[in-house]
């Protein structure tokens, strides 16, 4: 929502700049107190500012009613915001941001209209994820000299983290006690000792633990460097500290689960079992993670007859996840059981909270009943997900909403799944024009898949180089050789070095420029593959027949 707001200041920022000043050399009067009417307007005063109808009703609870329910209009407005996007990562319909700086304009509360144009958590989410965010924190710390507490640090260390930019959370953790010399909680010590762990690796990792001061020695640090171990696999070192957690009396349902997932991942079942009838011997109640673990484990081996006997005990204390459920019926779907998948198919839609993990539930359950022919419950799922799930238009959704389409040879449905996301003012990916184009290259409809790709660059967008390849593998099919080539050179030139083609257009080209006797086209397009991966003998081996054919033609002129 912070992303949306930006855009909208900046269009409307000169007029709400200019009535901030107004507010401030003559600030309105607080509100009347409840129950008491407001003191009469003049008819001067009231031709000046026309009445603005009420606003209109809003969910029980909508970022709006936060907003209009804040307790003094003079206050900041950042906490609100960031509660409701940082902290619970809830989504916020442009129309809704206009609504809010309207009514927030409308009571004259031009200060809080301009709230969301500038912070620290805007600029952190918006810097390069590659480079320091020293230069940011101080620009904002030192040369603004603006105010940053430790609940927003400690938010934005959890917001990096999900977004899996470690380096800079363990950065910004570092910089909380280096710059601000702030206190570390158990907390922060396991959030920077797990941080450490994967931008340093484990043993600077288990050096920071041991570091740590006595006073801060509590269950979330051991817990953290049981995940660590856990992480990398090292099961000795992990036993060896279990086994102290137990002895410390620290061994709660957390580590108990986190040994059942370390053996869950070498694939030692039984000590999964055994983890789990420890922790009931031992009195430590299971929760949905315990049960997730014991059924991922028994899934891996498609163990049918003891994932019923989980399912017929933790169903009966209701630690069943939306997730057990899903895992439960695709094995079920596997050993033949149509019915018995269905039926933990729609248990598992009753469990899913769809602000916390509807995108990746709904996109499993799509993908399962596509599996299952069931087309009508495809579309249901699809419509449910939504009504649900705020910023349905979700690329990774998308994805899977056409891959599913495609799946069921529904072209017709997959065209018009695109032109939908199409309309949405999202993030235009890539990934999901490749989805289309290969169903239409699969098909030999090129007409088609150019069109695709010429309306994608027209909107100002950039294909990937796997576009191109994709496109021309479709040209090789459809007998268009020389087309094909240009446009695998053309997807060798636009790639990166972290793009590895497979060979098939490759070796595919070279046959074609062998039989052109066109050694200079070849030469071209080796000397392009060799930036991206190792010539391989094939390779090598249609340059040489293109050297050949060459030869063999200049000695016959």
């Amino acid at each position: 929502m912070l992303q949306h707001v930006r855009g909208l200041f900046l269009r409307g920022g000169g007029l709400l700049r200019r009535l901030a000043v107004e507010e401030a050399v003559s600030p309105s009067p607080p509100p009347p107190p409840s129950g008491k009417p407001p003191p009469p307007r003049s008819v001067a005063a009231e031709e000046r500012a026309s009445p603005s109808p009420p606003p209109p009703r809003r969910k029980k609870d909508s970022l709006f009613r936060r907003v209009a329910a804040a307790a003094d209009p003079r206050l900041p407005l950042s906490p609100v915001l960031e509660q409701w996007c940082l902290a619970e990562e809830r989504h916020v319909a442009k129309p809704e941001v206009q609504s809010i700086i309207k009514y927030l304009c409308r009571r004259r509360r031009f200060s809080q209209a301009l709230q969301g144009e500038d912070s620290l958590f805007r600029r952190v989410a918006a810097a390069d994820p590659r480079i320091p965010l020293d230069p940011v924190l101080e620009q904002w710390w030192l040369a603004e000299e603006r105010p940053v507490s430790k609940p927003e640090l400690q938010s934005l260390v959890k917001y990096l983290r999900r977004r899996r930019r470690f380096s800079q959370a363990l950065e910004l953790s570092m910089w909380m006690t280096e710059r601000r010399h702030l206190h570390l909680s158990p907390g922060d010590v396991a959030y920077r000792l797990e941080l450490i762990s994967k931008v340093h690796g484990l043993d600077k990792a288990v050096e920071y633990f041991d570091a740590v001061p006595n006073q801060l020695m509590e269950l979330q640090c051991y817990g953290s460097l049981l995940r660590c171990y856990v992480e990398a696999e090292r099961v000795e070192k992990a036993e060896e500290l279990f086994e102290k957690m137990r002895g410390m009396g620290m061994a709660n349902s957390y580590a108990y689960n986190a040994m059942m997932n370390l053996y869950s991942q070498i694939g030692q079942v039984e000590r999964v079992h055994s983890m789990y009838k420890a922790m009931e011997e031992g009195g430590i109640v299971p929760d949905i993670f315990t049960i997730d673990n014991l059924v991922s484990a028994y899934a891996d081996v498609e163990d049918v007859e003891a994932i019923e006997k989980v399912l017929e005990k933790a169903s009966c204390n209701n630690l069943m996840s939306w997730h057990s459920y899903a895992t439960v019926g695709k094995v079920f779907m596997k050993a033949g059981m149509q019915e018995r998948a269905l039926q933990a198919f729609q248990e598992s839609e009753k469990r899913i909270t769809p602000r916390k993990d509807g995108r990746v539930a709904y996109g499993f359950l799509l993908t399962m009943y596509a599996d299952l022919r069931m087309d009508s419950e495809v579309d249901r799922i699809w419509d449910v997900y939504r009504s649900k799930v705020p910023a349905s238009a979700c690329n990774t959704m998308y994805m899977c909403r056409i891959s599913v389409l495609l799946k069921m040879n529904d072209i017709v449905g997959a065209e018009k799944a695109y032109e939908e996301w199409e309309s949405k003012h999202v993030y235009h990916d890539s990934r999901l024009i490749n989805l289309l184009l290969t169903a239409y290259c699969k098909e030999g409809l090129m007409e088609k898949a150019e069109a695709l790709v010429d309306q994608f660059i027209k909107k100002g967008r950039t294909p990937f180089s796997n576009t191109w390849y994709k496109l021309a593998g479709g040209y090789f099919k459809v007998g268009q050789a020389s087309k094909a080539a240009d446009l695998t050179k053309k997807a060798l030139a636009s790639a990166s070095n972290e793009w590895k083609p497979d060979l098939a257009n490759v070796l595919m080209s070279m046959n074609y420029f062998a039989e052109q006797k066109n050694v200079e086209a070849a030469e071209e397009m080796a000397s392009l593959l060799q930036r991206l991966v190792p010539l391989t003998r094939d390779v090598y081996h249609g340059l040489l027949k293109t050297f050949q054919c060459r030869r063999t033609c200049v000695r016959l002129a």
